[in-house]
């Protein structure tokens, strides 16, 4: 009997002293959660035209690109994380994207991709755009090749 008693005991004290409620988040997760939120901030500044924030959290050519585009009326975008990858330097979001432009004269455009967003580990901004750049506008000539057709 006493051997039971002290038995779940041990276990009770095991289970009690193992439940830790400050769990901390990794370094590696930290930066992909920093760099989701980033990434909705831009989107966010690119559909409101915010020039300041594009400016704040991209570099300065990435930033300046960005903004002469910025020639639409109304900009919508889903964006949707994949996968980050690490590394000393860097830190890359693969993503997936869709996006629709409203033009003036009632032209609206549509288009979706893949891109890899890398941003500096250390001060977080975007540096680069590998593949499908979501931030400009697309134009209705590669639209209009994007998709090549089979003949019988």
């Amino acid at each position: 009997m006493k051997k039971i008693f002290f038995l779940l005991s041990l276990i009770v004290i095991i289970c009690l002293g193992c439940t830790d409620k400050g769990i901390k988040p990794s370094a590696d997760s930290l930066s992909a959660t920093d760099a989701f939120n980033i990434i909705d901030i831009i989107k966010t500044a690119y559909e409101e035209k915010d020039r300041a924030t594009l400016h704040n959290h991209m570099v300065t050519m990435l930033a300046e690109d960005t903004m002469k585009g910025l020639l639409f009326e109304k900009a919508g975008l889903t964006i949707t994380p994949r996968m980050v990858t690490i590394t000393e330097d860097s830190l890359k979001v693969n993503i997936i994207w869709s996006g629709s432009w409203s033009l003036m004269k009632d032209r609206k455009l549509e288009n979706r991709g893949v891109a890899d967003l890398v941003f500096h580990k250390e001060t977080m901004k975007l540096t680069y755009i590998y593949g499908d750049n979501p931030f400009t506008v697309p134009s209705e000539k590669s639209r209009s090749n994007s998709f090549p057709v089979m003949e019988h």
